[in-house]
């Protein structure tokens, strides 16, 4: 039998959800099972797999020990760079680097944004991996690995909510800078068209189509020379590889981004988001404008 005890960023989920980030050897078939025949409970007594889980509950559960292995977050064994623009006692906004994954894309531990974010508030003793059961301090929204700029890294379970819950409702307002192939006739327009991931590229559609999702921006254009165009965009959707295919159906590809129809010699592509606008989120924080 193991005891849990719920702590404040365990608070506020589903006994389901809470089970399943903690014990990854649990299935979801045992687990089921196992609230059914009250081999899980909560507080002592019969529990249900979407009960709200709340601070100082006590999570009882009687199953074999090997399913009982609770998950364990691994650290960079060494310090790292992190470029903070903004830190209080709830948030990190930090500036990603060119080239650095957002997150993990393998089983092992791995240098990426979420790591190096952990391992700064390791050594900053705001985060211990070991007093924690559930939860682990990680970014709210991602950057493709070749975009730089501005990121927000949540340190607890409650204002990972509030960020996630906005950027859902879309008040986080998110702004980024291009360059990209080709003159504009227009200093400003928007954007509609829709987008399907299929593999590693974002196929385009100008209308609705199954498995497609809406993609939505608005393009305001900065400067133009040299055949080139610099250009700030906001984002209303978060599609994959979004404003890199958009601009690219539109016939202006991004200046380097050979995957999406750039032909020239030059082999990076220019993509940073440069602002971010918080003035909508539910946060006390000393600024809610960043831009780099």
């Amino acid at each position: 039998m193991v005891e849990i005890k719920i702590q404040t960023n365990d608070a506020n989920q589903r006994l389901d959800k809470f089970l399943q980030k903690s014990f990854p050897n649990l299935s979801k078939s045992m687990m089921y099972k196992a609230i059914r025949n009250k081999k899980i409970k909560v507080n002592r007594k019969r529990c249900t797999f979407d009960q709200i889980l709340l601070e100082n509950d006590s999570i009882l559960l009687f199953l074999p020990p090997d399913v009982l292995v609770q998950k364990e977050v691994e650290l960079l064994k060494e310090k790292v760079q992190l470029d903070v623009v903004y830190e209080d006692e709830n948030l990190i906004i930090v500036n990603k680097p060119y080239g650095l994954l957002s997150q993990s894309d393998q089983k092992e531990i791995q240098d990426c944004l979420v790591t190096r974010v952990q391992r700064y508030l390791y050594d900053k003793k705001e985060y211990d991996p070991k007093s924690e059961n559930s939860f682990a301090p990680t970014i709210c929204h991602r950057l493709d690995r070749n975009t730089t700029g501005l990121v927000i890294a949540a340190k607890n379970a409650e204002t990972l909510r509030i960020v996630n819950e906005a950027i859902k409702n879309r008040k986080i307002h998110k702004f980024y800078r291009a360059k990209v192939q080709g003159y504009f006739d227009q200093d400003a327009f928007s954007v509609k068209k829709y987008i399907r991931k299929e593999g590693t590229k974002a196929l385009v559609s100008s209308s609705p189509q199954q498995g497609y999702q809406l993609a939505y921006m608005d393009v305001r254009v900065l400067s133009q020379e040299n055949g080139e165009a610099i250009c700030e965009i906001e984002l209303h959707t978060g599609r994959f590889h979004q404003i890199r295919a958009l601009m690219s159906s539109l016939s202006h590809p991004l200046t380097g981004d050979q995957k999406y129809g750039y032909k020239g010699k030059q082999k990076k592509y220019s993509l940073t988001a440069y602002k971010l606008d918080l003035s909508e989120v539910d946060l006390q924080m000393n600024q809610k404008n960043f831009e780099i």
